[in-house]
């Protein structure tokens, strides 16, 4: 059986708009127990345009709480793949670009996001013989 990120992937994917401050992306993130958000601006016919990502790693740095998510975000750090890519494929790809989340879209619109955990998370229910499993 071959898995596809659409398979695994976290769908419910919180985003937040460039002008979104520091502090309100840590106390979202902090809320949500999420480790990464989106940031975007609409286009039209409800399609998304990906300024970027904003990660938990961003946010250890020492950043002022009331700067724009615009003013830190990096060029070229989020990366983008569709639902129908393979488990494999989207691995290589964040061991490639050495990153912790991919942002997974369909006709321009985020429909979903894959984290190293979530390969974790993969790994432990389909790859692990059962019958030897312990947890430490």
């Amino acid at each position: 059986m071959r898995i596809q990120v659409k398979d695994f992937m976290t769908t419910s994917v919180l985003t937040a708009a460039g002008n979104t401050t520091v502090g309100e992306i840590r106390t979202l993130m902090r809320r949500e127990g999420i480790h990464a958000i989106p940031i975007v601006e609409a286009i039209p016919l409800g399609a998304m345009n990906i300024r970027g990502i904003v990660t938990a790693t961003d946010l250890c740095h020492e950043l002022n709480d009331y700067q724009t998510v615009e003013q830190i975000l990096k060029p070229g750090r989020v990366h983008v793949i569709p639902t129908n890519t393979s488990a494999q494929c989207a691995a290589k790809n964040m061991l490639k670009h050495k990153v912790h989340h991919l942002v997974v879209m369909d006709d321009g619109k985020i429909v979903g996001m894959i984290s190293s955990q979530d390969f974790v998370e993969l790994i432990a229910e389909y790859a692990l013989d059962t019958k030897t499993d312990t947890v430490i």
